[in-house]
């Protein structure tokens, strides 16, 4: 009797978290108009995974009705990330291409563990290493970076929102650039030349939408970056933790606005953040490249200690 009346109890707490999935969904679809309804914009990927998982129970319960009803708010929250295993324009490889290795990681401020993120770049030996979230005690740990990665720039803040840029390649500049927002976000890039071809490596971290003011400055800055690096000409990719994810408004206004490719279509999502939570993590550090840039490969790479896994990217130019 005690099992019957937990496993209706159970049945019941299912039922509830369905319904509850479903007005995320609804408020996921309203996203572009308010910061709080844009975080379940988020959430696509999590909630497809869900309701697949809860459209499978119901079959195995042989509600079939109530399965089929589950379908709809599962094709509403797959299809955006299906739409990104759609295969890109194939763009035709460039003539004699000179191959670049990029590690892109967000590398948590009060992460402690620097040796994780040094035996990744000695393991994965990348050109460039672009980082988000360096203060001073992090710049002092990667200081044994500076012999081998000679040409770099960084910005340290303590609240999160560092950033600086590693270079291997002697014949590079490196700076800090500063976009016209209040909180003066820095810009890390690096221009470097290989094989009498160049190309420009931006790194960006804008806010994270988890208020209004937030979620405001971080559109605008993501509209103002894409005005930005549409201006650079020639070979480019443009990488970070972006705070956002392919199926919002402001995402897609980037592509549209930068003229630049999302390294995800045709590969899916490649979701990054939280590592310690799987079953809702998103993806938030994308890479994005200009015509004349193929991408041969983007993977994640293993933990480092922080909340969110770094990228590794190989491009041809």
């Amino acid at each position: 009797m005690i099992l019957k009346h937990l496993l209706r109890f159970a049945a019941a707490c299912i039922d509830a978290g369905a319904a509850l999935g479903v007005i995320f969904t609804i408020a996921g679809l309203l996203g572009r108009f308010h910061w709080f309804l844009e975080l379940f914009t988020q959430l696509k990927l999590p909630l497809a995974t869900c309701f697949l998982g809860y459209a499978i129970y119901k079959v195995a319960c042989r509600k079939h009705k109530t399965a089929a009803l589950a379908l709809l708010p599962l094709l509403i929250n797959a299809f955006p990330p299906l739409l990104l295993l759609l295969p890109q324009e194939v763009q035709p490889l460039p003539a004699h291409p000179t191959q670049i290795r990029i590690l892109q990681a967000n590398i948590l401020t009060s992460n402690s563990d620097s040796k994780a993120l040094l035996k990744l770049i000695e393991e994965s030996n990348p050109d460039v290493i672009v980082l988000q979230e360096t203060n001073r005690r992090w710049l002092k740990e990667l200081k044994v970076l500076n012999k081998r990665y000679p040409v770099n720039a960084a910005f340290p803040r303590e609240d999160n929102f560092g950033a600086a840029i590693y270079c291997r390649h002697t014949n590079a500049t490196a700076q800090i650039i500063f976009l016209n927002d209040p909180d003066k976000l820095p810009l890390t890039r690096v221009k470097l030349s290989l094989c009498n071809k160049t190309i420009t490596i931006t790194g960006v971290h804008p806010l994270a939408p988890i208020e209004a003011y937030l979620w405001k400055w971080r559109n605008r800055y993501t509209v103002e970056l894409a005005g930005e690096v549409a201006t650079i000409k020639g070979a480019q990719i443009v990488t970070g933790d972006l705070n956002n994810t392919p199926w919002t408004k402001y995402y897609q206004e980037f592509i549209k606005t930068s003229g630049l490719l999302d390294s995800s279509q045709g590969r899916g999502s490649l979701a990054t953040w939280p590592t310690h939570q799987a079953l809702v993590r998103i993806p938030l550090d994308h890479c994005f490249h200009s015509k004349d840039v193929i991408i041969s490969s983007r993977r994640r790479g293993p933990q480092i200690g922080s909340d969110h896994f770094p990228i590794l990217i190989d491009a041809l130019f």
